[in-house]
């Protein structure tokens, strides 16, 4: 077993401590909070925290962290997780905007790293570890470069209001669109799905058994936002989408490769845009590499969206074998 790495040292003040699963609303609200001081809005809500704790290869007590200060309020939240194995890791550091410039989050992006060097000494195998924020945070973005991270890579969030009617979607020919079927469609949406998604950057990994305990834990999921389109018994893509505080969000759409090319995408958004707008939804959103090679902006920009926050840097840093 490869022996944990020195704990650094905790900023005079607070107190490090493990994660359990009482704690999901109080990670809840420091999101909020965070994400409310960066954009002005959040949509994090406490089912958010937990699917994000429903994550496979995620271990509660090894791979999150809780800051607290000296009244037992939640000041810091980090944690680090195996995207795609063997040691393709990501690290969150999320600190409650009254404890910024205090050291929480070198503290949280230290611990983050050493656990990503542990994960990748033990796969056995050199990896990456990969950070991210908004292009507004400069201190986090200054953090990072100092500890040796690169950019390379930016996400937009792109929105659409939905006060118009949405424009009807035209199908391809030969594709039938249904409502995911529960008990049914498990197994080939998320085949799709993975195969789909292989062709973008960093994509995660996760067999059925992992999907189905993500994908399921979520007490609000409605599976009348989960549309796929199918030619004959072949999924040929599929768009999940859920409602959150601040509107409709689109948490996947994919299109398999013999399928693209053909407005399938684009059918599928316009889908979930309609069903979003009919239930009262001020507007959709949804997240997308500015660097997608599948076309995605041409598809988004197509459909109305629009960016109408600052962006998303994503940092990495190699990890080798044998070094911190």
């Amino acid at each position: 077993m490869t022996p944990p790495s020195p704990q650094p040292p905790v900023p005079e003040g607070y107190r490090l401590r493990q994660t359990s699963p009482d704690d999901a609303e109080a990670v809840a609200r420091l999101k909020r909070a965070a994400e409310t001081a960066l954009h002005g809005e959040t949509d994090v809500t406490v089912e958010h925290v937990h699917e994000e704790w429903a994550l496979p290869r995620l271990d509660l007590k090894r791979d999150l962290w809780l800051l607290e200060d000296a009244a037992g309020e939640l000041a810091g939240y980090g944690f680090c997780w195996v995207e795609a194995p063997p040691a393709m890791i990501v690290a969150e550091q999320t600190v409650h905007p009254d404890h910024r410039s205090r050291g929480l989050s070198e503290l949280l992006l230290l611990l983050g790293e050493a656990r990503a060097a542990e994960l990748a000494r033990a796969a056995g195998v050199d990896g990456a570890l990969d950070v991210w924020t908004s292009e507004g945070d400069a201190a986090r973005l200054a953090l990072f470069e100092r500890r040796g991270f690169a950019h390379i890579r930016t996400f937009l969030r792109l929105e659409r209001e939905l006060d118009d009617p949405v424009e009807p979607p035209v199908w391809p020919a030969g594709l039938e669109v249904r409502l995911f079927r529960r008990g049914r469609d498990e197994e080939p949406v998320h085949a799709a799905g993975e195969e789909a998604f292989r062709d973008h950057f960093r994509p995660s990994a996760m067999d059925l058994g992992e999907w189905l305990d993500f994908r399921f834990v979520r007490g609000d999921l409605d599976l009348g936002l989960w549309f796929v389109a199918w030619d004959g018994e072949e999924v040929a893509g599929a768009v999940l989408a859920f409602e959150t505080p601040v509107g409709g969000y689109v948490d996947e759409l994919f299109v398999r490769r013999p399928w693209r090319g053909g407005g399938l995408g684009r059918a599928l958004l316009l889908t979930a845009c309609a069903e979003l707008r009919r239930r009262g939804q001020p507007l959709a959103y949804l997240g997308v590499d500015a660097e997608n090679p599948t076309g995605a902006m041409r598809l988004y920009g197509s459909a109305g969206f629009m960016q109408r926050r600052r962006a998303t840097r994503v940092y990495s840093r190699d990890l080798r074998l044998g070094l911190p």
